[in-house]
């Protein structure tokens, strides 16, 4: 009832502000009463009419900066308000606003330290008053009525926002004045009525990657940034859509690259999302991105950037789900529609090296989850993920994702619940079904070569193994081997030959590195009390060292004597 009369309060004060003989005294009251529930769109675009027909006046353009507080989407005019001097017929000298000033700045801006209105312009040169008051606010949490945590950072969050909409708007005014000198342009910017919001224009990418650094300091995205979050989804969306509908077959690589800055930037600041209620964050926000990745035409580059950002989300809301009712909600909604998005892009023929990471980071991050309810989802993916094309061919950091992800399997096993000697046996499987994996990748690319002439061909090895496959039949275990694999052997021979032997005198260690391949490195200074088991966790750890440590961490998990080794 309170409220309702408040709101009733405001509507008739608010139908008064025709009368400008209260004009000034009645926006300063307004300012001060408003409330969130009283910024309204038919309010605004009040508001703007009466500021465009008042010579831009001072008051007005208060009221609309407190609307803008409230509503971050919403786009101030561009112009700076009329001073004193102004009225009074005087020069107002290097407080004047230029765009073409704004738009030479705004591919390096560093936000909010540049916000129109905000800013005086001295030759070429613009000096701002807002990184004082942001760091004020930042301190003290000077301009809350609250100086606790969390609305500090809301109001930090508020006025970055109405910040990104003001230069939006001076991004906009300008290119339509820019085109209006060029008659033959081919795009042109839509007039925008006021209160209407302009598309988010890729040049702009650096707006993100400030508010990322914004947003890292605080720990979160504040939840007045969500509009503007979903502005920018928005924009991409329309954008792709516009493509879609030109003549002819759409070519997307030079749309990918325009936008690529962007959705990087986004994909890091999802990270930082706080536990939102479902409802309002998947609609605009979520749903359209994994529309985005599964959209035809798009390269797997840009599809899968979107599928990291969302799984670092996920990560996150993990993790405070424990504490947090709204995470474990949102979690629970949130892991079966990742997993949908997954199967679309994985189902639809064999998986490049970007989605296939993407889909083991998934994997990765859905072990702790747990429950019936996510096991049952999450087979038979792990053994599909491992025995697809993609953990043939990649790198080193391929292998170690599946390893990863073959370390958190067995992990997510108690030992009260299954012995742990079968445990290790079916983990070692799957371990050879990678190492027989890779070695028939190698084989399916190559050939076999025997004395420099080709013995088999790929075709034909192809052909075997869809035969073997077809029978269940997972032969040349041993070949993928720390000492034979393709992918494994060189590495382990680099690391003998420069770590175990930095002389130049030493004979060169060749692979398959066996203990008769070492003999003849013992006899020039090897330590013979240095086994093999032993340099292979050297090797392992050396591994470790340069961004693969699944591998010794699944080896010495599975591995006894390995484990007992180091």
């Amino acid at each position: 009832m309170r409220a309702s009369g408040d709101s009733r309060a405001y509507g008739a004060l608010f139908a008064v502000l025709d009368d400008e003989t209260i004009r000034a005294s009645l926006c300063t009251l307004l300012a001060l009463l408003t409330e969130r529930h009283h910024v309204r769109s038919y309010r605004v675009r009040k508001v703007r009419a009466l500021y465009a027909a008042s010579e831009r006046d001072q008051a007005l353009y208060a009221l609309l900066d407190t609307y803008a507080a409230y509503c971050p989407a919403l786009l101030l005019p561009v112009e700076r308000p009329a001073s004193r001097t102004r009225r009074g017929g005087e020069a107002v000298g290097q407080s004047t606003i230029r765009l073409a000033n704004w738009a030479r700045t705004l591919p390096r801006l560093v936000l909010p330290d540049i916000v129109p209105g905000l800013c005086i312009h001295v030759g070429d040169s613009a000096q701002s008053c807002v990184p004082r008051f942001m760091h004020l606010a930042m301190v003290a949490g000077v301009g809350c009525k609250d100086t606790s945590l969390d609305d500090r950072d809301e109001a930090i969050g508020s006025r970055i926002a109405a910040s990104l909409g003001r230069l939006l708007a001076v991004n906009h005014v300008y290119r339509r004045r820019q085109q209006k000198r060029q008659p033959n342009s081919p795009q042109k910017s839509k007039k925008l009525a006021p209160g209407d919001i302009p598309l988010f224009d890729p040049v702009a990418s650096v707006m993100l990657d400030q508010v990322y650094v914004r947003c890292a300091h605080l720990g979160h995205v504040p939840k007045a940034l969500l509009s503007f979050l979903e502005h920018v989804v928005h924009s991409i969306g329309a954008d792709a859509v516009a493509h879609l509908r030109q003549d002819g077959e759409p070519s997307w690589r030079a749309w990918e690259e325009a936008w690529r800055p962007t959705l990087v930037a986004l994909a890091r600041i999802l990270a930082l999302l706080p536990p939102v209620p479902w409802d309002d964050v998947f609609a605009p926000l979520l749903r359209p991105l994994s529309h985005l990745a599964a959209m035809d035409g798009l390269s797997d580059e840009f599809s899968a950037t979107i599928v990291q950002g969302l799984v670092r989300l996920l990560v996150r809301w993990t993790r405070l789900a424990p504490e947090n009712a709204v995470a474990r909600h949102a979690t629970e909604r949130f892991f079966p529609w990742l997993l949908e998005l997954e199967e679309a892009l994985l189902m639809d023929g064999n998986p490049t090296l970007p989605i296939y990471h993407a889909a083991l980071e998934l994997h990765t991050a859905a072990i702790p989850l747990g429950g019936k309810e996510a096991t049952n989802a999450l087979y038979p993916f792990p053994f599909f993920l491992l025995a697809s094309p993609p953990a043939f061919a990649g790198s080193v950091a391929t292998l170690a994702k599946l390893f990863g992800l073959v370390a958190a399997l067995r992990h997510g096993v108690q030992h009260a619940s299954l012995p742990a000697a079968p445990v290790n046996e079916m983990i070692l499987a799957l371990v050879d079904l990678v190492w027989s994996g890779r070695a028939y990748g190698t084989l399916q690319q190559h050939g076999l070569k025997l004395d420099g002439h080709l013995a088999i061909d790929p075709q034909t090895i192809h052909a075997f193994k869809e035969a073997c496959d077809a029978r269940r039949i997972v032969p040349f275990v041993l070949i993928g081997s720390l000492s034979h694999s393709a992918l494994l052997a060189p590495l382990f021979e680099v690391y003998c030959n420069e770590v175990l032997l930095p002389s130049a005198t030493h004979p060169f260690i060749r692979a398959p590195i066996t203990p008769s391949a070492l003999r003849p490195a013992r006899e020039h200074g090897l330590p013979p009390q240095l086994q093999y088991t032993g340099i292979r966790v050297a090797f392992l750890r050396w591994l470790a060292d340069r961004g693969a440590p699944q591998l010794l961490a699944l080896v010495e998990t599975t591995v006894p004597s390995l484990s007992k080794a180091s």
